[in-house]
């Protein structure tokens, strides 16, 4: 049977590039190419983990005995160096828009690996110049890994699929759910072998040479910048061989989603989730040792997490392509208020279980959306900008919660207040969702 065309669509006129067929054309596959983008998108956001929080959190340790810097100096340094990256995303958002996911994320794979071969020379310093070497280290490491990397991969896969996003998208962030709840021991045995510095570097190597790759040879900006129509088809040749027009003109600008109810209450929640779980995360072998729980049983709490998120992931995605992505955010608020009061219990058994459940539910909520709910509320034509807004909160979010921890423990000598503290934003995010439910169900809905 013959391929569907679309011969009336109109070309973009903000993308004057010819059609992408460079190593090879995919329009010419005799399947979608976009389960080749699920593939090699879901690896490059497992490629981001140097600059995630799970991956930065092993090092933690290490950088305070080499710099000589306290845990409270290294969390401002995260602080000030994660607040920076997340101001400068925004603009990330629009480069995707404007030059493609591909050529941004070669960019943000050469920045981060030139950063993490920076931080594997790092030594004793003083207190000023070690906060400053250490803030520019950790803006560069969270702006090109956690947000830039991620944030293009994400995007591309988005751009692929409409009918089925938010069933892909969670299939995809399913099996890196496990991914990065492996990381931190795969990590800590990698710097077993020859020092966190060696580590660093095979990691730099690696990312240059097996991502980079990947990246300049799979990645493709879209469906229609490869001659394809989303969810499958060729489209029909131009006589300039110019790619057809991204999206549709009734889709939402940056500025429609800052003003619509609905972008903060899938926003909130996430920025909410990224901030306390790095928190978290950057501290759990100090939180652990104030419960009295050993490394190993400490970091063993994230792999029955990802048990838990996987089918919530799955389930969420599936809400998201049939529900309102509004009551996937509401049940990841309430998740929230509960798994931060469970977790200041943790070292009893029957709130850790109830950490954990609840955790993993919050966790597999973040996905579908993180993935799925921009381009089903907004569309794709304005989809990095938008995107690249909302991962700018969650990062900015992701610099403030270790340094708060960290301030909260030094003041109480303990973790838990900052915990009880932490349940205030997903309260806020809670009473959003609710309201933005109430409003009428139209493509954008203004505040």
């Amino acid at each position: 049977m013959a391929a569907p065309t679309l011969s009336d669509a109109k070309r973009g006129a903000s993308n004057n590039r010819p059609i992408d067929r460079w190593p090879f054309d995919p329009s010419r596959f005799r399947f979608y190419y976009g389960w080749v983008v699920l593939v090699v998108g879901s690896i490059g956001v497992l490629a981001s983990v140097p600059g995630q929080t799970a991956g930065v959190s092993v090092f933690t340790d290490h950088l305070t005995e080499t710099t000589g810097l306290s845990r409270l100096q290294l969390s401002i340094s995260y602080l000030i160096g994660t607040g920076s990256s997340g101001f400068l995303l925004p603009r990330g958002g629009r480069a995707i828009d404007r030059y493609g996911s591909r050529r941004v994320a070669l960019g943000a794979i050469v920045g981060l690996a030139v950063t993490l071969l920076g931080l594997s020379a790092v030594g004793p310093m003083s207190t000023g110049v070690g906060i400053a070497a250490m803030s520019l280290g950790f803006g560069c490491l969270r702006f090109t890994g956690q947000g830039l990397l991620t944030l293009t991969s994400r995007t591309m896969i988005s751009q692929w699929f409409e009918r089925r996003r938010g069933v892909v998208t969670s299939s995809s962030n399913a099996v890196m759910s496990f991914a990065f709840a492996s990381s931190p021991a795969i990590l800590l045995a990698l710097i077993e072998l020859d020092g966190f510095r060696t580590a660093w570097r095979a990691l730099a190597i690696g990312l240059v040479v097996v991502m980079g790759t990947i990246v300049a040879v799979f990645y493709r900006d879209s469906p229609e910048s490869s001659g394809l129509i989303i969810d499958g088809g060729v489209a029909e040749q131009q006589a300039d061989d110019t790619p057809l027009l991204i999206g549709s003109d009734s889709d939402g600008t940056r500025a429609d989603a800052v003003a619509d109810l609905r972008f903060w209450a899938i926003t909130i929640p996430v920025m909410a989730m990224a901030s306390t779980s790095t928190a978290l995360t950057f501290h759990i072998l100090d939180y652990g040792e104030e419960l009295g729980i050993s490394d190993d049983r400490i970091v063993r709490i994230f792999l029955p997490i990802a048990f838990v998120s996987v089918p919530v992931t799955l389930l969420g995605g599936w809400l998201v392509d049939r529900l309102s992505p509004i009551v996937v955010a509401g049940v990841m608020s309430a998740a929230q208020i509960v798994m931060y009061l469970a977790v200041s219990m943790l070292d009893r058994p029957i709130a850790a279980i109830v950490a954990i459940a609840t955790w993993g539910v919050a966790q597999g909520c973040y996905a579908p959306i993180t993935s799925a709910a921009i381009p089903r509320l907004f569309g794709r034509r304005h989809l990095g900008s938008i995107a690249g807004l909302q991962m700018s909160a969650m990062v900015i979010g992701s610099a403030i919660g270790p340094a708060l921890f960290a301030l909260v423990d030094s003041v109480a000598d303990s973790y838990r207040p900052a915990l009880w503290i932490s349940v205030i934003l997903p309260a806020v995010g809670l009473a959003t969702a609710f309201a933005a439910s109430r409003g009428p169900d139209s493509r954008v809905v203004k505040v």
